[in-house]
């Protein structure tokens, strides 16, 4: 028979051996499981950014040296996923001999990969030379072609003319040659 610290001594390795085994299958099955508590999180990012541009302005210059657009934004961005670029309260203005000085304003602009047209998106106004004559539009969406100086809509279009405005659906302005068409829907209010 042992003794009672001999028994003493039995008794404390044994549950030492079971916590130990116990705190292992534990940590085992934490590991091969998973926890829920402290896990760190991975996910894959869809968009990532790649350059990033705060209160820009940035100017392309015509043939003869003069600004022939010039572009300022709150925010542009990159995104690799497609490679297009994303602006945030833009303004632009576009200037030609032809047909002046035209500004662009939207909440939020996109171009596409092919860098070609700007898309723009939340209270779009576009805006000839400041003049009694000079036209404004306004509408929620509409594309503009930086080459060809084209803007279009499909949307709800409002023009406006000093006092006078008409209302339609769907525009097609050529800043080059100063010309602009209603689509469809056409509605004017003139106010002598």
């Amino acid at each position: 028979m042992r003794s009672a610290a001999q028994r003493s001594r039995a008794l404390t390795r044994g549950l030492v051996a079971f916590a130990a085994t116990l705190a292992a299958g534990a940590l085992a099955y934490r590991v091969l499981v998973g926890g829920d508590a402290d896990e760190i999180e991975t996910t894959v990012v869809d968009d990532v950014r790649g350059y990033y541009l705060v209160d820009t302005r940035l100017t392309e210059l015509g043939p003869d040296g003069a600004p022939r657009v010039v572009l300022r934004a709150d925010s542009i961005e990159q995104r690799l996923s497609d490679d297009s670029v994303l602006l945030s309260n833009l303004s632009l203005d576009y200037s030609t001999p032809e047909a002046g000085l035209w500004t662009l304003t939207a909440a939020s602009g996109r171009m596409p990969v092919t860098r070609g047209t700007l898309l723009l998106s939340g209270g779009v106004r576009v805006e000839g030379e400041q003049s009694s004559e000079s036209a404004v539009i306004l509408t929620d969406q509409l594309s503009y072609d930086v080459d060809k100086g084209l803007i279009q809509t499909a949307e709800p279009v409002t023009v406006q003319f000093g006092n006078h405005s008409l209302e339609g659906r769907g525009l097609r302005v050529v800043l080059k040659e100063g010309t602009l068409r209603l689509e469809s829907n056409v509605h004017g209010r003139f106010i002598p």
